[in-house]
């Protein structure tokens, strides 16, 4: 059965004066009140900045009930593990266990690498360093504890207990999904070696993928896809068990020019510097209801399970309620 998230898009407030932070909360109580499965928020510091992703999780998780809570994505280097884990470790609790982390390394552009830099991160380990992450997060969540030795961190049974605690600083869910992102033919970067190295990383570190940006090539998802199957196969792991899904821009209207226009005026307000020669539909289709059934069932056959959708435009309640009318029924 396929899922259904909304991404309430935590950079839109500050590039449109209508899309203000309230409306931006709604839409996630919205989600759940129109039966979506997940809420998810992005993250990124200098890249594309926008409002910090814990701290609005930790609102929905106040504001909802039911729906779970995620990143699209987490680029968890840039934060401390032991913070991180503390922080993380928090909202399943505030949410009782309704939390998915969606982890990325962040994508090879400028804007990233800055934001590594003023951090005083190695940019060009941040693959390794994510890695490395995973390893902690999965162990932490196992264990409590962490011994640790690694290129980046080191850990020598550390732990969140000093003695008079009554509960551990721990998850409510004994093992909290990690969706790890890969997304490498959409930044040219789609060699064997990268595609492969992405699969172990996704079977051996995590509960799932989440891909993004590959919305004009079904072709690629399916490679990323058949190496994953191929990997978990070939070491033992069942396939069925890994979460797929995909982070998708998506703009709905009756008028497909219209959409066209939506989505056209989105991607360049978003992405003005660092996308300005990726055509659209790498984000995702446009158009009327029909045009985006085709496109889900399209990516379902190839094994997504779950879509995860950033409405493009100003009207994201509007596109919210017409989606949900026109789009959902169908699945």
């Amino acid at each position: 059965m396929v899922e259904f998230g909304v991404n309430i898009n935590n950079r839109e407030p500050l590039l449109v004066e209508s899309y203000t932070v309230e409306k931006m909360m709604d839409l996630g109580a919205m989600a759940e009140e129109y039966g979506f499965d997940s809420v998810w928020v992005g993250d990124s510091l200098l890249d594309r900045p926008r409002l910090e992703p814990i701290s609005l999780l930790g609102h929905l998780a106040a504001q909802t009930e039911d729906v779970k809570l995620g990143t699209g994505c987490m680029i968890t280097p840039l934060r401390n593990p032991l913070q991180f884990l503390q922080a993380w470790n928090s909202l399943d609790m505030l949410s009782d266990g309704r939390m998915v982390l969606g982890a990325c390394m962040g994508p090879p552009t400028p804007g990233c690498k800055e934001q590594y830099e003023a951090l005083g991160l190695e940019y060009r380990k941040r693959a390794k360093m994510l890695e490395e992450q995973l390893e902690i997060f999965k162990q932490f969540w196992r264990e409590g504890e962490l011994t640790y030795d690694g290129e980046f961190y080191q850990y020598d049974d550390v732990d969140f207990r000093r003695g008079p605690e009554v509960r551990d600083l721990a998850p409510v869910q004994d093992d909290p999904t990690i969706h790890v992102i890969s997304n490498p033919a959409h930044h040219n970067n789609g060699t064997d070696e990268v595609i492969n190295r992405a699969a172990k990383r996704i079977v051996e570190l995590g509960d799932g993928w989440m891909a993004s940006g590959l919305g004009d090539a079904p072709h690629e998802y399916s490679r990323q896809y058949n190496s994953i199957v191929d990997y978990a196969t070939e070491h033992g792991h069942d396939p069925a068990e890994i979460e797929t899904s995909f982070q998708v821009t998506m703009t709905i209207d009756d008028d497909t020019a219209s959409a066209d226009e939506k989505m056209r005026k989105y991607i360049k307000t978003y992405y003005p510097h660092l996308y300005k020669e990726a055509d659209q539909l790498a984000w995702g289709p446009s158009g009327d209801a029909d045009d985006l059934i085709a496109w889900i069932e399209e990516f379902q056959e190839r094994g997504c399970e779950q879509f995860i959708i950033r409405f493009g435009g100003e009207d994201q309640t509007g596109q919210l309620k017409q989606f949900t009318e026109e789009v959902l029924p169908s699945f």
